[in-house]
């Protein structure tokens, strides 16, 4: 699954940096909820609490952690799942950037070679 992070984190970067209304704040709620996937042991959907996702992603408030999450699911970086009991967190997939493993580094105009 370490290749599928790799080539996740990859694509997110090939696909932000088209983005114009990405922020600073979005990105580091996204390598946050990257890395607490990881910590699940790369499950296509985990449970995080707010107050994780802050504390990774070093936000300032649950609103600045809402604001991102809904950008985040709006422009289909990840995608939200809401639990019926609250102290088991929110539901999250990553979507995959990486078209089933077809995204291919060398081919990122963005790499100098």
């Amino acid at each position: 699954m370490r290749n599928n992070f790799v080539s996740q984190i990859d694509a997110f970067y090939s696909k932000m940096t088209k983005d114009p209304k990405i922020s600073a704040n979005h990105i580091t709620t996204y390598l946050a909820l990257a890395n607490l996937w990881s910590l699940n042991s790369y499950a296509p959907t985990f449970n995080v609490t707010p107050e994780e996702i802050i504390c990774h992603a070093k936000l300032e408030s649950p609103q600045e952690l809402r604001a991102c999450l809904k950008y985040l699911e709006k422009a289909k970086y990840i995608k939200i799942y809401p639990t019926r009991i609250p102290s088991n967190g929110i539901g999250i997939k990553l979507i995959s950037l990486y078209k089933n493993g077809t995204h291919n580094p060398q081919n990122d105009s963005r790499i100098i070679k």
